[in-house]
């Protein structure tokens, strides 16, 4: 699953160069406040996102003309002590097992994140530890218009929610 996510960055990356047409957002295109929920958890995005399947086995697809956003969610059972490792190991362990060893997790104001820069796309990472799973929330952006974005997606990211493990439906 980890593979995955390199996959989609890459995948991503290419939609967002020759697939679309990139406008720059301002306060005024990036839209109005909009949630969306799915697979446990809740994120504040805006009304530009429309939700995409994901073929790449994501268990949330979003995206805008300038941006993208994709969940991962990993249950605690797929693992015997899943449920008592630390954050900061999971996202240790997400960083090696997508071959990033030159990239260090990070942590601000109790986000824990990875920012990869790619040819022409930048991606943050950030890892929440939900009451039942672990998950990966990636923002994927142009490179051109992180200076705009960057301060919207630590935004979102501040803003994630997590639904109760009874309200959350299989995939």
């Amino acid at each position: 699953m980890k593979k995955s996510i390199l996959i989609v960055t890459i995948f991503l990356s290419i939609l967002l160069l020759t697939g679309c047409i990139i406008i720059v957002p301002s306060n005024d295109t990036i839209g109005e406040p909009q949630t969306f929920s799915k697979a446990g958890i809740t994120l504040l995005l805006t009304d530009r996102f429309r939700e995409q399947e994901s073929e790449l086995g994501f268990d949330a697809y979003y995206s805008s003309d300038f941006c993208g956003v994709t969940v991962t969610r990993e249950d605690f059972t797929l693992e015997e002590g899943l449920a008592d490792r630390p954050l900061s190991e999971y996202i240790q362990n997400v960083i090696e097992a997508n071959g990033h060893q030159d990239i260090q997790p990070q942590n601000s104001d109790d986000l824990w994140y990875y920012i990869k820069n790619n040819t022409n796309t930048r991606v943050y990472a950030f890892c929440y530890k939900g009451p039942d799973a672990f998950y990966i929330v990636q923002y994927i952006c142009p490179n051109e218009l992180v200076s705009v974005m960057e301060d919207t997606i630590f935004l979102w990211a501040a803003a994630v929610e997590f639904q109760s493990s009874s309200s959350v439906q299989s995939a």
